[in-house]
């Protein structure tokens, strides 16, 4: 848009701005802005929403991971254990076994535990300097009495995973045979360390209670007596070399329930 101006000495055109936009001009420059914005704030509330659910996951009953309120627990157990044999084969049965433990959360992802157990079985009979088909020559008692202590490591730390608490364990204690008078070959279990290590399944099932199954193995010294050692003319000795405090490895399968306490 021009304007002319009139001089005494003839008319001059003037250039003019443009004019200024309209409102509805105005408004139409605007509206692809206003969507772009729109546009950005639903893929940023998208974007905050999806960001939302990775961190605080699913609602609690639907949740794979849950956490467990542990402090020290103590119950029963009870299995089967399955003995290895010796080299001279004086070696207590597999037999049942039963037992009470106790577990206390330490931090995470390690709990403290405790075991007394104890096994009711029996052995055969070797005596030394005897034809050796005369050998097994009967059964006599073998009553083993076990306490341990060890650590617990947990593969989902204090939390289950789908109702369930997997952990790996170690520990340490004494085995010892309570002493018989049946054994006319004179072996006694007496008193040994003992080593164990093993996996474990944990089901909490309740506020306070929970379900346990434990596969264990456990690592001791058979301890022969000095006559095995000796032999008398004919008849070879039972242990004629070697230790006499051989290891011996066994496995348990037990399941038992825990109740917590001291809360």
């Amino acid at each position: 848009m021009t304007r002319t101006l009139c001089t005494a000495s003839g008319r001059v055109a003037v250039a003019q701005r443009p004019a200024l936009a309209t409102g509805a001009t105005r408004r139409a420059a605007m509206a692809p802005l206003a969507v772009a914005a729109l546009l950005g704030a639903a893929l940023l509330l998208a974007s905050d929403t999806a960001l939302a659910q990775d961190v605080i996951g699913r609602l609690p009953e639907n949740a794979v991971m849950r956490d467990l309120n542990d402090g020290q627990r103590i119950g029963p157990f009870a299995g089967w254990i399955v003995t290895g044999r010796d080299p001279v084969g004086v070696r207590a049965k597999s037999a049942p076994i039963v037992g009470v433990r106790y577990d206390a959360y330490m931090a995470n992802p390690f709990y403290f535990t405790m075991r007394a157990f104890f096994v009711p079985s029996s052995h055969d009979v070797y005596r030394p300097n005897v034809p050796a088909t005369s050998n097994p020559s009967g059964t006599a008692p073998s009553n083993n009495f076990g306490l341990e202590a060890g650590f617990e490591l947990a593969l989902t730390g204090e939390r289950s995973w789908r109702g369930i608490q997997p952990l790996v364990n170690v520990g340490m204690g004494v085995i010892a045979g309570v002493a018989n008078r049946f054994d006319a070959g004179g072996y006694a279990a007496g008193v040994s360390p003992l080593y164990t290590w093993g996996l474990a399944v944990r089901v909490p099932t309740g506020r306070n209670g929970e379900f346990r199954a434990d596969l264990g193995w456990l690592v001791h010294q058979v301890r022969y007596p000095t006559r095995f050692r000796t032999s008398t003319g004919d008849f070879p000795a039972l242990r004629p070399g070697g230790t006499m405090t051989p290891l011996t490895t066994n496995r348990a399968l037990t399941a038992g329930w825990t109740w917590g306490v001291f809360r």
